[in-house]
């Protein structure tokens, strides 16, 4: 089987080309294609297929037409009624499953990570031959027949991708001395993107490395004639410094990394040498879920202007993201996963920081995390300036007209973060805490991504995936350890790290074990981790609370009620409503407590357990447990 989607949607089997039908259907295949085995529920689907207007009554029908057909078409062996191999059903959904390299989209990207490999270690002609190669892999725009979804965010995404591989082959063979071998390429791109300067600047480069001065000047000029009829500005600093190096024919081209370097650029302002990171750490394995939330972050990246310059002045661009939840949700997971997803929209690096926010160590100060961006970007020794606003302004200076990714991960405050923020519109920034940061919200204009629990059907596929598969034959007993640890990745990690810890134990028993929510936290604290085990986790949220937060925290984890009202909350707490609405709303703010619908907040299980746990080994005297049943 191969799957075509850089370009016409198409497919082979056995090398025999297949009728893939209408142009729905084709879009069907081309939509889980893209998005790499992950499932796509009916309404995702839905949304794709009509864009632009409301799905008609039959849409769920049309929906499982399609997926029928392509079942017959992609496995024409499969036995009648026998569940498909290739497209299946997942929960209210389907996903695709088929080997990475059948899909063209895929060995795209591992040829690009590969490069990038290269191009660290300093071997840039491997590196620009196994991006030719990437490049040679695209038929066209990806899912070029299907013009329906020509603005869905993973399209777009994808032909940013290719965007930013191209770019970076141009600059690589350039660099390389090879620019005469990327001219039909760098000439293609040029004339589809007439007015953007980074493109017509690295063709006027790459014509001055090749000896075509001539050819040069001509395009500068019929690009500075353009810029001024189209858009009434003037040429900006890149296409000013290609016009500057061939006045006085100095040598443009970038010279090879040496070898264990990192690739690195000199800024065409100041001349000095910026070097691109690649910071982020590695991915999450057997990420499950979260589509809805990877689907919003897509579509806020596509909101943002491809790369800067005057074609995006006057845009107000959403740069800033703040994905909030409460401890062990999965907000870093889901972060890191779709960082590596969409690194190719940033060719000039990724930086990442670990703030420290609620942790076992003290937060990471502003200074300290910016000294480390700022070495990670080039400077060094007595060139790192000693205060932290001199700090933030040398950041700000190098990041600027960068197109980068930043990924602040388990802030404590906006605070915190202010001074790491970029102030050019070609970065985007990605925040993850417990807390939901309102002040940058409000004053930065942060797009807030509130991570809830797991659907209960992802979590036990997470289950699934995690433990052996003998062990979830029955699904009563992985439902039940899903309820149990609350649909929380961590928890749900830990408990699959305790069944493979007893081998051959059913997980039945662990179900069992689990059942006492007095014994549940010491099942899952991971062997004692202290970064790691859920009690410890929880511990650092509860640590940062004010004394009358934390005392409430206590109280209503001890009540039983699943949820509760402000004005049960006053009786409970022994204050009034109104002190009751501020103590609810600072424990929402911390992801200790969860907003309900209408006025009603709620703890689920296992910060029940844990307040219940604070109250009996803390505060045994003063806060004596409620006489009746904890709940499972």
């Amino acid at each position: 089987m191969r799957i075509q989607i850089l370009g016409p949607v198409s497919a082979w089997r056995d090398h025999e080309p297949l009728n893939l039908g209408p142009a729905a259907q084709r879009a069907m295949l081309g939509l889980l294609t893209i998005v790499c085995g992950q499932p796509l529920s009916h309404a995702q689907i839905m949304a794709a297929v009509w864009p632009d207007r409301l799905p008609p009554p039959t849409a769920r029908n049309v929906i499982q037409t399609h997926v029928k057909h392509l079942r017959s078409i992609l496995e024409p062996d499969r036995r009648r009624r026998a569940p498909s191999q290739i497209l299946r059903q997942v929960g209210d959904g389907y996903a695709l499953h088929v080997p990475a390299s059948a899909v063209d989209a895929v060995r795209f990207r591992h040829q690009v990570t590969a490069a990038t490999g290269l191009a660290h270690r300093g071997e840039i002609n491997g590196a620009a031959d196994l991006l030719g190669q990437s490049l040679a892999l695209w038929n066209g725009s990806p899912l070029a027949d299907i013009p329906t979804l020509t603005a869905h965010p993973k399209v777009v995404a994808l032909a940013a991708e290719r965007q930013a591989a191209l770019d970076r082959y141009g600059d690589m063979m350039i660099a390389a001395g090879r620019a005469e071998e990327a001219l039909p390429v760098l000439e293609e791109a040029a004339a589809a993107q007439p007015l953007d300067e980074s493109a017509q600047a690295r063709l006027i480069r790459a014509y001055h490395a090749a000896g075509r001065r001539s050819r040069a000047f001509s395009r500068y000029h019929q690009v500075r004639r353009l810029l001024t009829e189209e858009l009434g500005v003037g040429p900006g600093p890149q296409l000013a410094t290609a016009h500057t190096a061939l006045l006085h024919d100095e040598a443009p081209p970038a010279t090879p990394a040496e070898p264990g370097t990192v690739p690195a650029t000199r800024t065409a302002a100041t001349g000095e040498v910026f070097v691109v990171p690649a910071q982020l750490p590695a991915d999450i394995p057997d990420f499950t879920g979260r589509g809805a939330e990877l689907h919003h972050l897509d579509r806020l990246l596509a909101e943002r202007p491809a790369r800067p310059g005057p074609t995006s002045a006057g845009a107000a661009p959403t740069a800033l993201v703040a994905v909030s939840g409460t401890a062990g949700v999965g907000k870093t997971a889901l972060a890191v996963r779709w960082a590596h997803r969409v690194r190719g929209w940033f060719p000039d690096g990724q930086l990442h920081v670990d703030l420290r926010g609620h942790d076992a160590d003290p937060p990471v100060a502003a200074r300290q995390a910016l000294a480390g961006f700022l070495r990670g970007l080039g400077v060094t020794g007595t060139d790192l300036p000693p205060s932290t606003e001199e700090r933030a302004a040398a950041y700000r200076s190098r990041m600027d007209g960068r197109q980068m990714l930043v990924l602040l991960d388990n802030a404590v405050s906006a605070e915190q973060i202010r001074p790491l923020l970029p102030g050019s519109p070609s970065c985007f920034v990605v925040v993850t805490s417990r807390d939901s940061l309102a002040a940058l919200v409000a004053r930065h204009g942060a797009r807030r991504i509130e991570l809830d629990l797991l659907p209960q059907d992802d979590a036990v596929v997470l289950i699934r995936r995690l433990t052996d598969p003998r062990l979830t034959t029955e699904p009563g007993a992985t439902a039940a350890l899903a309820t149990q640890c609350a649909r929380l990745p961590l928890a749900l990690r830990l408990a699959a790290e305790v069944t493979d810890s007893r081998p051959g134990t059913p997980l039945a028993h662990l179900v069992q074990e689990l059942a006492d929510q007095r014994h549940r936290l010491d099942l899952l604290d991971a062997g004692g981790d202290r970064r790691t085990g859920v009690r410890a986790v929880l511990s650092w949220s509860y640590r940062r609370l004010p004394a009358d937060a934390a005392r409430a925290f206590r109280l209503l984890g001890r009540h039983c009620d699943p949820e509760v009202e402000p004005q049960a909350a006053a009786g409970i707490l022994g204050t009034t409503v109104a002190e009751a609405w501020r103590l609810l709303d600072l424990l929402a703010r911390a992801h200790l407590i969860q907003r309900g619908p209408g006025c009603r907040y709620g703890m689920h299980a296992l910060l029940r357990a844990y307040a219940v746990h604070l109250v009996e080994t803390e505060h045994p005297y003063t806060e004596q447990p409620a006489t009746v049943g904890l709940p499972g």
